[in-house]
C-alpha cells in the first residue's frame, strides 16, 4: 500500500493498513536536534509529501512578511504590516489597512495568482515522487485574513454590530480563495487534498458565539468547501483551540479532515460525538505532553487519541508538531507510538 493509498483510506475509512503519518517541524528543531532528527524521520517515514523549501505541506507562496526570518515593518501584498522575530513562528501583524471603514471603498484584493511559485514546486515535487505520497496544498486563510485586515478587536465588533462592511469584506476574501481553489484545481492529476488554514477557538471557547459564526462565516467555509468538492479533491481544515462548538457544522459542510488542537478539549466527548465521522488529523498537545512530558506520557496521548478517532477502519492520522522545545526522545516516543497502530478490521486493537 503506497503511502497517498494510505492515507487517503484513512480519511475516507477505507481500511488503512496502518495508521498515517504527517510530519510537522518548527525549522528551530532541526537547528537543535540536526542528524538525530532526520534520522528518526527516516525511520519512521511520513505518509504526506512535505514541500522542499519549507518541510511542511504545500502552499502558495508567502510573501516577504510572512516569510521566515527577523522582519520588522515590512508590508505584505494585502497592505497588512508585519513584525517576524524569528523563522520559527509566522509573526504578527501591526498595520492593519482597514482598520476604518473609511478606507474600504479603495481596498483592492491582490491578484489569486500571488504566490503561484509555491504551486510550481508542488507540481514538480509530486511528478519527481510518482505519486507515490498523499499531497496537501494550502489554499489561504479567512478569518486570520480577515483579522489582520481589520485588526483582531474590529472583527469582533464587526460581528457583533453585524456591519454590512463586514460581510462585503467577508465575500472578497472568499472569492479569492475560491479562485486560488480553481487555479489549483488546473492541477487535480498533482492533488489530493485542500487545506484551509484558521484557527477559530481560544484555549477555553469559540472566538464569536456559535451562533455568529454559523451566520456570518458558515456560509463562507461551505462555498470554498464546494469548490474544493466540485473538483474531486479532498478538503481539509486546520483550526486551532476550543472548536468542539462548530464541528456539527463543519462535518455537515462536508469537511473530510479536521486539524484540531485536542488538548484543549475533552478528547473521549469530541470522539464519542464525531469519531467515525470525520477523519481527525489529531494534534499532539504541543503545550504541555510534547515538550514537559515523559516518552511515556507522550505514548499514552498516542493511545487515547487513537482510541478516540482511530477505530473505525481509519478516522486518524497521526500528527504532532516538533519545536525546539521537544526532547528527541519525546519525538521517537510519538512516532514509533503512531507505527505501532494497524487496520485489519475496525475496531481491532493495535499491533504490539
Amino acid at each position: 500500500m503506497t503511502s497517498r493509498e494510505r492515507y487517503t483510506r484513512a480519511i475516507t475509512f477505507a481500511g488503512p493498513d496502518r495508521v498515517p503519518v504527517m510530519h510537522r517541524t518548527i525549522p528551530g528543531a532541526f537547528r537543535r536536534h540536526g542528524g538525530k532528527l532526520e534520522a528518526l524521520y527516516e525511520r519512521y517515514p511520513g505518509d504526506v509529501l512535505l514541500s522542499p523549501s519549507t518541510r511542511a505541506w504545500f502552499a502558495f507562496k508567502r510573501g516577504v512578511a510572512e516569510s521566515s526570518g527577523a522582519l520588522h515593518g515590512v508590508t505584505d501584498e494585502w497592505g497588512c504590516v508585519w513584525d517576524s522575530l524569528n523563522d520559527d513562528y509566522l509573526g504578527q501583524v501591526f498595520g492593519h489597512p482597514l482598520d476604518d471603514w473609511e478606507k474600504f471603498p479603495g481596498f483592492r484584493c491582490p491578484e489569486p495568482t500571488v504566490g503561484i511559485e509555491g504551486v510550481h514546486e508542488m507540481v514538480e515535487a509530486v511528478k519527481a515522487d510518482r505519486h507515490q505520497h498523499y499531497c496537501l496544498i494550502e489554499v489561504g486563510t479567512l478569518w486570520h485574513r480577515t483579522n489582520w485586515l481589520r485588526g483582531f478587536e474590529n472583527s469582533l465588533v464587526d460581528v457583533v454590530e453585524d456591519c454590512p462592511e463586514m460581510y462585503a469584506l467577508r465575500d472578497r476574501i472568499t472569492d479569492f480563495l475560491v479562485k486560488r481553489v480553481e487555479i489549483l484545481l488546473r492541477h487535480r492529476e498533482q492533488i489530493d487534498g485542500i487545506l484551509v488554514n484558521d484557527d477559530w477557538g481560544t484555549q477555553e471557547t469559540l472566538m464569536i458565539r456559535p451562533e455568529y459564526w454559523r451566520k456570518v462565516y458558515k456560509p463562507a467555509y461551505a462555498k470554498i468547501v464546494a469548490a474544493i468538492k466540485a473538483g474531486g479533491c479532498f478538503a481539509h481544515l486546520h483550526t486551532d483551540g476550543v472548536t468542539d462548538a462548530i464541528m456539527e457544522d463543519l462535518i455537515e459542510i462536508g469537511f473530510d479532515e479536521l486539524n484540531p488542537q485536542m488538548s484543549c478539549m475533552d478528547i473521549e466527548s469530541v470522539g464519542h460525538r464525531f469519531g467515525g465521522r470525520v477523519c481527525f488529523r489529531a494534534d499532539m498537545d504541543r503545550q504541555y505532553v510534547l515538550p514537559f512530558g515523559t516518552p511515556a506520557d507522550v505514548t499514552a496521548l498516542v493511545e487515547q487519541l487513537y482510541n478516540a478517532f482511530g477505530t473505525k477502519n481509519g478516522g486518524y492520522v497521526g500528527y504532532g508538531q516538533i519545536n525546539t522545545d521537544v526532547p528527541i526522545e519525546n519525538a521517537e516516543a510519538m512516532l514509533a507510538a503512531f507505527a505501532r497502530f494497524t487496520y485489519p478490521a475496525a475496531g481491532k486493537a493495535p499491533a504490539r
